[in-house]
């Protein structure tokens, strides 16, 4: 809980996340009238933009003359994950930048460890605000970011983008739910999406992304910031591996979506899916987005029975049974390497996120032990029949 201490009803009623400070620079100077006492006993301050929004505005009215410096950076306490005014001033000026005028209310979405995710409603229609954070952006150079994004929108298979920066982007707001491991295993739900995957995976690679699989773009990113929740050079080692191996046998031919985890498809209201999160989006394997599609950290495996059921329809009706033989053993032979991507992952974020890096040294190691379980002996085989195939 938050304990706000104020001298306005406006905020002294608000039972919620708010935070301000002051600007050490700032302390000899004049005080305001308005001043908020702030004590925390969590991190989730960024929560409240509606309240920081409403401080700004008190605090513009504070100022007793013109020539008083603008406060709206002056009070701000910045704690882990706090937000400050600054989101709601960058999200002022990509609104702008999209001529969408009428911002009405500020709220965070549930977000991922990489970026920053509001919706901002307006007197039209809701649009979403993604920020990219310093993690996001060591993974995807300037000119890719949202590139993917804009062009599944324009396909119909992801939110149109009305903004799209180095920095951020601003998309429409689509009205469904996250899916879940657990979905996954409804076939209804799961046949639903090979389609809409195989739609995707046909479109034209946008000219700006590299020709390098996305997937090697992005580890060989994060290796190069080393930590030490895992030895980083077996790591490289291991990757080095994998690669060898995948490149000897299949072909990074399609547009993939990189990181197609269940949360990153969703059930519309209206009914069907769409997808959304492409910030590791490129040139890429089939089998890699189909097989992390389904793995699991809870529940139990997929069986081949499933997946095949999932290719076929993935390849549509007029597939022969060998060609999803072969795509079956392809997106097989992509499980190991979706746990170490997944081991190296976490331990880049032990090495960005010091605030976190217990937990994410731990779900690095929960990784690497999954990687090691179906990397040896079972995973030459795969390899070996996919060459015979």
């Amino acid at each position: 809980r938050i304990s706000i201490l104020a001298n306005h009803p406006k905020l002294a009623v608000h039972n919620g996340y708010c935070c301000a400070g002051r600007r050490k620079e700032q302390e000899s100077s004049s005080r305001p009238p308005l001043a908020l006492l702030v004590a925390a006993h969590s991190v989730q301050l960024h929560r409240c933009l509606n309240c920081l929004h409403t401080a700004d505005q008190l605090l513009r009215e504070a100022s007793p003359t013109p020539s008083m410096p603008s406060m709206r950076h002056s009070w701000l306490l910045c704690l882990p994950l706090a937000a400050s005014l600054a989101p709601v001033d960058q999200i002022k000026t990509l609104l702008k930048l999209g001529r969408i005028d009428g911002a009405t209310g500020y709220h965070e979405l549930d977000s991922g460890f990489c970026n920053s995710v509001y919706r901002v409603d307006t007197h039209k229609k809701p649009v979403v605000v993604k920020i990219y954070s310093a993690m996001a952006k060591a993974r995807c150079a300037p000119a890719c970011r949202g590139v993917v994004d804009e062009a599944v929108g324009a396909a119909g298979l992801g939110p149109q983008i009305h903004v799209r920066t180095d920095d951020a982007l601003v998309a429409e707001f689509v009205d469904g739910e996250t899916l879940t491991e657990r979905d996954l295993k409804d076939e209804e739900t799961a046949l639903t999406i090979a389609p809409k995957l195989a739609q995707l995976h046909a479109l034209p690679i946008p000219p700006p992304l590299p020709q390098k699989p996305a997937l090697w773009v992005g580890i060989d990113a994060m290796l190069a910031c080393e930590g030490d929740a895992l030895d980083a050079s077996l790591l490289r080692r291991e990757a080095a591996r994998m690669r060898d191996a995948v490149e000897a046998c299949t072909h990074a031919d399609v547009l993939g979506h990189g990181d197609l985890k269940p949360s990153n498809v969703l059930r519309l209201r209206r009914g069907g899916i769409t997808f959304i999160d492409f910030e590791l989006a490129g040139p890429n394997y089939r089998g890699y987005d189909i097989f992390k599609l389904f793995r699991t950290s809870k529940l139990p495996a997929a069986s081949d029975a499933s997946l095949l059921s999932f290719v076929e329809a993935y390849l549509g009706e007029g597939a022969t049974q060998r060609a999803a033989d072969a795509c079956l053993l392809e997106t097989k032979l992509f499980e190991p390497l979706t746990w170490l991507e997944a081991a190296i992952f976490f331990s880049f974020a032990a090495a960005t996120l010091p605030e976190k890096r217990s937990e994410m040294a731990a779900l690095a190691r929960d990784r690497w032990a999954a990687y090691e379980d179906c990397a040896g002996a079972g995973f030459d085989a795969a390899v070996r029949n996919l060459n015979n195939t």
